[in-house]
């Protein structure tokens, strides 16, 4: 259940270079949380990209970039921000699955299980 307190980190942080292709990997938490740090940082020099996320219960479930007339499932995370969103359960018996990709370049990507904004 999300709580209206401040972010509780309640599982590792992965970090990950976003490029043009979809990459992912499996979270875990070390207990049920269904909540999500979200931070992009765009290395010095970078190009100012947003990263586009989904989190979600299906390894097979792959973030698209959405276009005019093409809507797609995605959080798009503006370059250099911090965000929290709610998403699916995890925990240390249930993985949940991240992928994400850029327009362009190779900003950076952090996520971290946990509780609050």
């Amino acid at each position: 259940m999300a709580n209206n307190i401040a972010f509780q980190p309640m599982g590792k942080t992965y970090k990950a270079n976003a490029t043009t292709s979809v990459q992912q990997f499996q979270i875990t938490a070390d207990s049920p949380v269904n909540q999500y740090m979200i931070v992009s940082h765009e290395p010095t020099g970078g190009a100012g990209q947003p990263v586009y996320v989904r989190i979600s219960t299906s390894a097979t479930a792959n973030v698209a970039l959405p276009a005019n007339g093409s809507p797609q499932y995605c959080t798009v995370v503006p370059p250099d921000t911090v965000m929290v969103i709610t998403g699916p359960q995890v925990s240390s018996t249930a993985n949940v699955y991240c992928t994400f990709i850029a327009e362009t370049g190779t900003p950076e990507v952090y996520i971290t299980p946990g509780e609050g904004l």
